[in-house]
């Protein structure tokens, strides 16, 4: 079995007040939960093939919203292949755009990928980079709202540009190898991601990761 993640964003304020670590991973595990056993909630749900969204219904206070990646995302293998398929493929990607999608995907691909020590300085984000805090135990990903607006501004110059990876992918990626061997996989990932940020941007929230 692989490392799976539930991905929330949620009302830090909220969830801050609980005053321990394990007080917090009880309260979104619960939430988590809450909304997957939720049989009113699952009469208006697609199949799970899709990325989407799930809210707890009333009388519950909203102070989280869970993202399902669908089949593509919720797996750490698409993640860590994803990674890969990137590093085959960023060093034909116009400067500006690999600058954008190495800070973005950074510190959501679990604590980062490997070449961003030596990241390029290049483009209109190259002032834009992202720090996030070590993630407490059982946790893959710990985003407090302040890191949120940065993240944002990376993804609106990824999203601008990704279609201009799909050439670079197609000719220079190593498919057949593992998984995330579709561009438009590829992409749904990212756009997952974007999706969760934006969100959270929205709200003014932050976004964890919880290993499942």
């Amino acid at each position: 079995m692989g490392i799976c993640m539930d991905v929330l964003i949620v009302d830090w304020g909220h969830l801050m007040a609980a005053p321990s670590d394990d007080q917090r991973y009880e309260m979104l595990h619960d939430a988590g939960l809450s909304v997957d056993d939720d049989e009113d909630a699952w009469q208006d749900r697609s199949p799970c093939t899709g990325p989407q969204w799930f809210w707890p219904s009333p009388p519950a206070i909203g102070w989280f919203g869970k993202f399902d990646f669908g089949n593509v995302g919720s797996s750490y293998k698409d993640h860590f292949w994803a990674g890969e398929r990137w590093e085959e493929i960023r060093a034909f990607v116009a400067p500006e755009v690999r600058s954008a999608v190495d800070r973005f995907i950074d510190p959501l691909f679990w604590g980062g990928l490997e070449y961003m020590a030596d990241r390029d300085d290049e483009g209109a984000v190259a002032s834009v980079s992202v720090v996030l805090p070590p993630a407490p135990p059982d946790h893959l990903l710990w985003c407090p709202p302040e890191a949120v607006p940065s993240l944002n501004l990376l993804w609106d110059s990824v999203d601008a540009e990704l279609a201009a990876l799909r050439g670079p992918f197609e000719r220079y990626a190593r498919v057949g190898l593992g998984r995330m061997n579709d561009f438009d996989e590829f992409a749904k990932l990212l756009r997952g991601w974007g999706d969760v940020i934006g969100e959270a941007q929205q709200r003014g929230w932050g976004v964890v990761g919880l290993r499942c």
